[in-house]
């Protein structure tokens, strides 16, 4: 008996390989297909037969389209996480590191943007499902950037007086070149134009921290004069 234990644990890590395996060949298989036709004309036996399995098998895999659609926007996430990851991880200065952290995401977020013409029904038909995966991508986005900037600041790279009120206008003001995935494509932002956004908050905060706490003028609610 216990040489049989013994042996199917042996196994199982090839196993689960092969299994991994397929489960990505669907997922790819599906997110092209979806990509290119509406996820209401899509149908599983179509998944499958791109993908070269039975019907049946896929049900192992998925019990439905929702599953994989679901699938589908995870694996995008986790793949965000890793090219964070390394990025964080490495023994580039705070500058260069927001660079290209936040060029990264740029061409992620294009890539799946044009990824086919029904790229935004399927961005918003896995968000209807699991709402929280597109709340949690912005929150991860919010924190990564306020990492890099601490870890400038305790390198005394970035002089930021004060950090809360920069992070949120610099998130504003790169967030034109990150459209919503759920919209249709109306216009197409430009790489150059987003590394001379990032430039520029570099230069400011190594120079000095530029934004002072904003304060209403103090006759700011006031009634305007009328003119007769």
């Amino acid at each position: 008996m216990a040489l049989k234990s013994q042996c199917r644990k042996d196994i199982n890590p090839i196993v689960q390989r092969l299994d991994e395996a397929k489960r990505e060949a669907i997922l790819n298989a599906a997110k092209r297909r979806l990509n290119q036709y509406e996820v209401r004309k899509t149908t599983m036996q179509e998944i499958a037969e791109d993908v070269g399995i039975a019907v049946g098998t896929l049900y192992l895999y998925f019990k439905n389209k929702n599953e994989i659609l679901i699938a589908t926007a995870e694996a995008y996430t986790r793949q965000h996480i890793a090219d964070t990851e390394k990025i964080l991880r490495s023994q580039m200065p705070a500058t260069e590191k927001l660079k290209a952290y936040l060029v990264n995401r740029f061409r992620a977020v294009r890539e799946n943007r044009l990824s086919g013409s029904h790229a935004a029904e399927l961005a918003r038909a896995a968000i209807r499902l699991k709402p929280e995966l597109q709340k949690g991508q912005g929150k991860a986005v919010k924190n990564n950037i306020l990492n890099i900037l601490q870890e400038g600041i305790q390198a005394q790279l970035f002089q930021i007086d004060n950090l809360e009120q920069d992070l949120e206008v610099f998130l504003y003001s790169i967030g034109y070149f990150f459209p919503m995935p759920t919209t249709e494509k109306y216009y197409e932002p430009e790489e150059e134009k987003l590394c001379m956004v990032i430039d520029w908050f570099i230069q400011k905060w190594r120079d000095k921290g530029f934004l002072e706490p904003y304060s209403a003028p103090a006759n700011a609610g006031a009634a305007a004069p009328r003119h007769n």
